[in-house]
Order: structure tokens, then sequence, then C-alpha cells
């Protein structure tokens, strides 16, 4: 009995000395802005913000109210002024040509950061499907979106599938050699052995799905790309605007679609 106590002791006294606390080697970087400027038909719109340092944790501290946001017609020169409208975000109302491209202009403390975005013609949308498709025997639910492409320019892409109203899975797409052919885009839900667990990142019977699909130009789809790809690549994303501010600028006509997640109703 001596020697079973003992021998529990020891193992105390080894657990208790494995204890160490641990120091996290990270360092505080000055914040770097952050902007998403968008115009679309009738709308301008901007939400800018910071980097924030990991040792804070309030989103508010990030918002960016004191900055001179405009949206120029490139070569004419007219310029819409955006209104500041809470929690980062600016807005103002304007046409959005098909064709046209605009300027960004984002003036913060005297720095001014630019970037460029042409707006394509609306995407089309054939259909959206989920879809039962066999991988490796292992049967796998994907949502099959068909487009049909515009054979009068080159199309770019941005396609976001969001789940009641939650960005869920998203993409980007390009066609500049197959001018006026369908396009496939297939985005993975899940496979037939998870779809019956209580997973936050699996659908569920009755869920809302909204597809949007934005025809955007080669500067959007470059960074964004490179954004897609940047756990492969190791990289950041490419620099879409000047003097260093991160983020995107694009000017782009969308479609939408919206169904609810039914599992008898997919062949």
């Amino acid at each position: 009995m001596r020697n079973v106590r003992f021998t529990i002791y020891c193992l105390l006294v080894l657990l208790s000395s494995c204890e160490k606390e641990i120091d996290m080697d990270y360092h505080t970087v000055y914040p770097h802005y952050v902007a998403e400027v968008e115009v679309k038909p009738g709308l301008a719109k901007a939400r800018l913000t910071t980097t924030r340092a990991i040792e804070n944790s309030k989103v508010e501290d990030t918002y960016i109210s004191n900055a001179n946001v405009t949206v120029s017609m490139v070569p004419d020169g007219k310029s819409y002024q955006l209104t500041y409208k809470g929690r980062g975000i600016y807005e103002t109302k304007v046409a959005g040509i098909e064709g046209q491209e605009y300027q960004a202009d984002i003036e913060i403390d005297g720095q001014h950061y630019t970037s460029t975005s042409t707006m394509h013609s609306a995407p089309v949308i054939n259909s959206f499907t989920l879809v039962w498709q066999d991988i490796v025997g292992e049967r796998m639910l994907f949502g099959d979106l068909r487009l049909q492409d515009n054979p009068t320019e080159h199309n770019y892409y941005f396609m976001h599938l969001y789940r009641n109203s939650i960005g869920y899975r998203w993409a980007v797409m390009r066609d500049t050699s197959n001018p006026g052919d369908e396009l496939q885009q297939l985005f993975s839900c899940t496979t037939e052995k998870e779809i019956k667990k209580d997973d936050s990142d699996e659908l569920h019977e009755g869920d809302r799905l909204r597809l949007e699909v934005r025809s955007i130009d080669k500067l959007a789809y470059d960074y964004l790309y490179s954004l897609q790809t940047m756990d492969n690549t190791g990289s950041n994303p490419i620099q879409n605007f000047t003097g260093g501010m991160l983020g995107y600028f694009s000017a782009y006509q969308s479609r939408t679609y919206e169904t609810i997640f039914h599992l008898d109703s997919i062949r």
C-alpha cells in the first residue's frame, strides 16, 4: 500500500512540475486601413475599417469615421461624394452605367488611396441546383451553378452562396477564351455521411439559400483570386489600392437566386 501511495505521490509531483506558463510571442503592429468599395446600379458604398490589434476585442474601434470618400467617372471626372452612415459605412446614390470606368478616392488625414474598376454587363444565371456526385466512392452534395457567358467581353465573376443570410461558400471564375459558352461552378457543401450530423458547417433541412453572382472586372478578379489562393501560395493578396491600403474596389452588376434546402428534393 505504501508503494502505491508513493507512486501516486510521484506522479502528482511529476504532473505539477510540467505546468508552465506559456508566453505568446506576438508583436503589436500599427493598424492598416482596409476598404471594401463597390459601385452598382443605384448605389456607391464603402466600408472603411482598420486592422485590429490582437489584444483589442472591440470591433467598433476599427470603424473609420473621418474619411473623405468620392467615386468619379473616368475620364469625364463627374464625382460623387459618399456620406458617412455610421459603423464605417459611407454611401451615396449613383446611376451605375454599364461599360463605365470608375475611380474610388479615399482621403484619410491628408493621404489619398485610389483604385479603378469598370462595370461589366449583368451576369445571366441559367440554373442553380443541388446535386449528388460520387467522389472517390462517396456521395457528396454540390451546389451546381450554370452561367451563360457573354460573347462580347472577357467575363469575370464573383459568386457568393449565403445560408440563412450568412456567407457560406464563395468563389471567383473567369472565361476569356470560350465566348458564348455555358459556364459551370460547383460549390462543395457536404457528404452524405455528414449531412445528418449536427454540424454548423453542414446544410440542414429548411435552410434558406441565396446565391449572388456579380460580373466584375479583371482588377477585382485578380484581387479576389489572390485572396482565394493565399492559403496555398503563402502570400498576401495583391494590392488593389494605391498607397498601401488593404481591400478592393469593384464596379459590378449582379443577379441573385433563392431557394430552400429540402433533402428529399435533391436528385
